[in-house]
């Protein structure tokens, strides 16, 4: 038999302290490899020790893992107190251009037959009017017989601004609000 088929033969007459060919075309003595027992037992010894490392171990990832805990709860805290900043801050902005928009467009208006500005606001007299405050004013005199015109004139001379805060009342704006 040549060379190449001997690894394949069969191992029914070998004796078992003979070096048994490897692929590589190199022998290794039997006694070298480790039977099912050896595997087994050393096995058994491995678990054992990672059970003791791992009881050595616990505690102190039981202490690492509150320690996380602890940091992320701080966190979670810092995390809401930006969200709450920012929310002001936004607020804020939002209440600085609400007033600036209001400055520029309800603070006068000039008229052009007039060269003196005309308050379109009585709101520096104090008197501020919301929006029920003058659909109750309408309602109130419609229900005492004023025409639409009668009532826009009306709320003209009060200088009570429009909902814009821009232009004049009219009765047209007057009979779409009764609607």
């Amino acid at each position: 038999m040549n060379d190449f088929l001997k690894p394949f033969r069969s191992s029914h007459g070998k004796n078992p302290s003979d070096p048994t060919p490897n692929h590589d075309g190199g022998y290794y003595p039997q006694n070298d490899r480790r039977n099912y027992q050896d595997r087994r037992s050393n096995t058994s010894q491995n678990l054992e020790s990672l059970l003791i490392n791992l009881k050595d171990l616990l505690p102190k990832l039981v202490n690492n893992t509150s320690a996380v805990t602890v940091s992320l709860e701080k966190m979670i805290a810092q995390n809401e107190l930006l969200v709450e900043a920012k929310i002001r801050e936004n607020n804020a902005i939002s209440f600085f251009f609400d007033n600036l928009n209001k400055l520029f467009s309800e603070d006068f208006v000039f008229s052009s037959s007039d060269s003196k500005p005309k308050a379109t606001a009585s709101y520096a007299s104090g008197t501020h009017y919301t929006k029920d405050d003058i659909i109750t004013i309408i309602g109130t005199m419609r229900k005492e017989g004023a025409t639409f015109a009668t009532i826009a004139a009306y709320l003209k001379e009060k200088g009570i601004p429009t909902f814009s805060g821009r232009g004049e009342w009219h009765a047209q704006t007057i009979h779409r609000l009764c609607k």
